[in-house]
């Protein structure tokens, strides 16, 4: 390797768009949650971890108003048994 370089002329890479930026995580699930998270990717052909994602833009873009009213109603009946 030299122990000099020219970077004269260089040019900047691209920017990374951050929304499209996957970042690996540690998640614990119900193993019911994850056996059908696992069939319903089977049927349709793709990744269970692509299928979760998909799930999870549809209810943060408010496409899924009866699972956001379900979180709620169990959001709620912990609320009240506590």
């Amino acid at each position: 390797m030299k122990k000099e370089f020219n970077f004269k002329g260089a040019k900047r890479g691209a920017r990374v768009n951050a929304s499209d930026t996957k970042v690996a995580i540690s998640v614990r699930l119900d193993m019911d949650v994850v056996a059908w998270l696992k069939q319903e990717s089977e049927q349709k052909a793709i990744p269970y971890q692509t299928l979760m994602n998909s799930i999870l833009k549809q209810s943060m873009r408010g496409q899924d108003e009866k699972l956001r009213d379900e979180i709620r109603r169990v959001l709620n009946e912990e609320k009240k048994a506590s």
